[in-house]
Order: structure tokens, then C-alpha cells, then sequence
């Protein structure tokens, strides 16, 4: 009897043709580990070949001439060299139902890619004797009726695990939305078929999953998210380059700082912290995104007060921000963040020099600080209490904010490596998917 052969199949967003946000990354580490995961299933008698499946960035047309902006070929050819070119990861392309980039997900484009991953993973099983799917997001979330599907009508044993990314709780009830339809199918899947876990990213996700459609903690996964401990943003700068890079980008020098990060759509609460750091003079704001947003840029201008918009900064730039003697916080304060790290980073990269996270009590913010121990939370997700929560970081003396930065510093390098709870979570789900097929099966021929 030979080896088996386990096909783990990842279904994305981005991570290759296109790489925005905190998804990418994830993906991209999940494969630099691949060399590490391999003897958690050869321990089960099988050999492991890695599949990514993309949903490619929309074209469309902008203007008078067609694009297709989601598209970054500069990261596609470094996506490409690093993990395709030696023939150990297959790519799979998926077309994206909508028809531009800038156009929301609706119920129909759910079922699309399902019903195209279901396909995808038909592709994958011809070269395997089992697949292990894994998927994040909403958007994939029938993803998993197709695939058991298929599984069903051509004998193929597969197993399948939803990462938790969208909240499918949340105040505003959001039940009109095509993805709360689309996580609702995955709810009653993980609930009555065996096939079919949760693999929960933070604890307030996974306690959202068994509220709203009664998951029994038994067919839930550990798959906390985390950070490449050793990755080289968090190296140190010289002081002297870390003040020419910021001297270069106008910010004053003479000035304490408090900065924010991400995506600058308005849910990550952009625009409250310009709204509470005007409120606190002492204090200069600093925001940097990927890329431009002129609903931002805008809010910014209406306000009249002083602080810096930048875009397109790399790692190194942040890295000099929070490693900068004068920045006293970052703040983060996203409405419904689900397994946040770049609180997490801003503490690496700071080292433990005396800069302060600050967060809302919303989302899984709440499970990743200690309030007054290793982070400040603000009472309420409002201008003026986010205000009032930079106001005492100001009122700290220097030997406090370092304490509390230490604090979060080692807090985050015992929880929060991602390769330690990567292979935790990986050996999690092959064990389930060799209790639920069985025994590994005799090669096909």
C-alpha cells in the first residue's frame, strides 16, 4: 500500500493576482509552512499536495477604456516565483461572477462560486484519494454545499472547513444581506453534516457560530490567527533612518504621535479616529492605507484639523512610525473586526519601547487587550471616548507606557506566532478528516 494522497484545497480572495488585505497574508503563510505541515500528515500514512483556488479581480470598464484594477502583476510574478514555480502548489482560477470590481457580492455571486468550487475541487480529486477544503469568508460560504455535493454524487471523500471571518452577529441585524443567506446554509451544513467544520479565528467568532446557528463545540477547530514572529518588518531601524523616513514624509518631528492602519473603508473606523484625535491637541494623527480613499481624504479636509493621510507606504515605513521615540499609541478601532493582528504587529514592530495599542470595545478587540495591562480600551466605540482613551496614553508617564508595551509585547509573542497555531489548527483538521473518510483509503490506480 502506498502513501495517500491528501489534496488540501484553499479557496481565496486574494493572495496571488491580487493582494489587498489581511486575507493574502494568511494564505501566503499557510503555504510557507507547507514544509512543516507535511509530517503531520505523513503521520497518517499520507502525502500532501497543496491547491489554491482565486476568485481573479474583476475587469471592467472605468471610464471610457477597460481595466482591471484588482490585478497587481508585480505581485503575481512574486506569488508566482515563490510557490508555483517549483511545481509543489497547483493554481486554479475561478471567474468572478460580478461584473466590476467595485460591485458588492450578491446571492447569486455566493452560489456562483460555490457551484465553481465545487468544480474546482472535482478538478483537484482526479490526482488524489481524499481533499481537505478550506475556505474564509462569506463570499465562499456555499462553497460548502457544492463541494459535499459533488463529494456525494462521485464518491469522493472530502472533508471541509469554513475559516470564520464575516460576523453573522451583529447589532444591526444585517439578515437582509446575501451573505448572512450564504453563511446560513454553511451554520446548517456544520451542524447536521460530518463533514463540515467551523474552524473558528478568535473565540468571539466562534461563540457567535454556536449562537446563531447551535454549532456543539465538537465540530468547531482551533484556527486563531497569528503572526510570522520572525518576519523582517519587525527587525529594528537605526534610529537616524527611522527619523529620516519620517522627516521625508512631513511629519513634524516636534510632535507626539498617534497613528492607524488598514484598509480605509469606513467600518475600520478611519474617520472616528481623525474625529477623536482632533478632539486631542496634544496629539498628531497619522493614517496610513494601501492605497488612497476619497471618502477619507474628503472626511479629513471637512474636519480642518491637522494629521497625515498617507497611502502606498511599505512595512518599513510603518515599522519606523512605531518605532518612533514620540509615537505614544496606534489605535484600532474597527466596528466589528473578527481576528485582528495589526494591534498585534504595532506592538512587534515597537519592540516593547513604550508605544500603547488602543482599541474600541467591539469585535474581538476586547479578547486582545487587557485594559490598563497591556493596552488602553476606550469605554464606548465614540469619538469622544476614543478621545478620552488618548488622552490618558498622553497622561501616562514614559515608564508606564513601556511597562504596558512589554506587557503586550510578550502577551503577543505567546500567542500569536503563526506557525505555532497554524500547525495546531492544520493537525486538528487532518486528524477529523482521517476520523471522518476513515482509515486512508488504497491509493487509486
Amino acid at each position: 500500500m502506498g502513501e495517500h494522497r491528501l489534496a488540501v484545497l484553499i479557496f481565496t480572495n486574494e493572495g496571488f493576482r491580487q493582494v489587498d488585505g489581511g486575507v493574502a497574508r494568511v494564505v501566503q503563510d499557510i503555504l510557507d509552512l507547507r514544509a512543516e505541515a507535511a509530517p503531520i500528515a505523513h503521520a497518517k500514512g499520507a502525502r500532501v499536495r497543496w491547491h489554491v483556488a482565486e476568485r481573479a479581480s474583476s475587469a471592467g470598464y472605468e471610464g471610457d477604456r477597460w481595466a482591471n484594477s484588482g490585478y497587481d502583476s508585480d505581485r503575481w510574478a512574486h506569488a508566482e516565483q515563490r510557490w508555483l514555480r517549483d511545481g509543489d502548489v497547483r493554481y486554479h482560477r475561478m471567474a468572478d461572477p460580478r461584473a466590476h470590481l467595485w460591485e458588492m457580492d450578491h446571492f447569486e455571486h455566493c452560489v456562483a462560486l460555490g457551484a465553481a468550487g465545487g468544480q474546482v475541487m472535482l478538478s483537484v480529486a482526479e490526482e488524489a484519494d481524499s481533499v481537505l477544503v478550506i475556505s474564509g469568508m462569506s463570499m465562499f460560504a456555499m462553497a460548502a454545499r457544492f463541494v459535499v455535493r459533488a463529494a456525494d454524487q462521485f464518491q469522493i471523500p472530502a472533508t471541509y472547513v469554513h475559516l470564520t471571518h464575516n460576523p453573522v452577529l451583529n447589532a444591526g441585524g444585517d439578515a437582509e444581506l446575501p451573505e448572512t443567506y450564504a453563511d446560513s446554509v454553511l451554520g446548517h451544513l456544520a451542524r447536521h453534516d460530518e463533514r463540515v467544520t467551523i474552524g473558528w479565528e478568535s473565540e468571539w467568532m466562534r461563540d457567535q457560530y454556536q449562537q446563531v446557528y447551535g454549532i456543539p463545540d465538537h465540530k468547531t477547530l482551533f484556527a486563531y490567527n497569528g503572526i510570522p514572529l520572525d518576519a523582517p518588518k519587525f527587525d529594528r531601524i537605526d534610529p537616524a533612518e527611522v527619523e529620516a523616513i519620517l522627516r521625508s514624509l512631513g511629519v513634524p518631528l516636534d510632535r507626539d504621535l498617534v497613528i492607524s492602519w488598514g484598509r480605509g473603508i469606513r467600518e475600520k473606523g478611519f474617520e472616528l479616529f481623525l474625529d477623536a484625535a482632533k478632539e486631542v491637541p496634544e496629539v498628531f494623527p497619522v493614517v496610513l492605507n494601501r492605497r488612497s480613499y476619497p471618502a477619507l481624504q474628503e472626511h479629513h479636509r471637512s474636519l480642518g484639523s491637522p494629521g497625515l493621510l498617507l497611502s502606498g507606504q511599505d512595512d518599513r515605513v510603518l515599522a519606523a512610525f512605531c518605532q518612533w521615540p514620540r509615537t505614544l499609541a496606534a489605535a484600532f478601532l474597527s466596528e466589528r473586526e473578527s481576528a485582528s493582528t495589526t494591534g498585534n504587529e504595532a506592538t512587534l514592530m515597537n519592540g516593547g519601547a513604550g508605544l500603547v495599542v488602543v482599541g474600541v470595545p467591539a469585535g474581538v478587540y476586547p479578547e486582545l487587550i487587557d485594559d490598563g495591562v497591556d493596552g488602553v480600551m476606550a469605554d464606548e466605540r465614540t469619538a469622544g471616548a476614543v478621545a478620552e482613551a488618548l488622552r490618558s496614553v498622553v497622561a501616562m508617564r514614559p515608564a508606564e507606557r513601556v511597562r504596558m508595551s512589554a506587557a503586550a509585547l510578550e502577551r503577543t509573542r505567546r500567542t500569536r506566532d503563526y506557525r505555532t497555531n497554524w500547525l495546531r489548527s492544520f493537525t486538528e483538521m487532518v486528524d477529523r478528516h482521517f476520523t471522518v473518510i476513515g482509515r486512508p483509503a488504497e491509493p487509486r490506480a
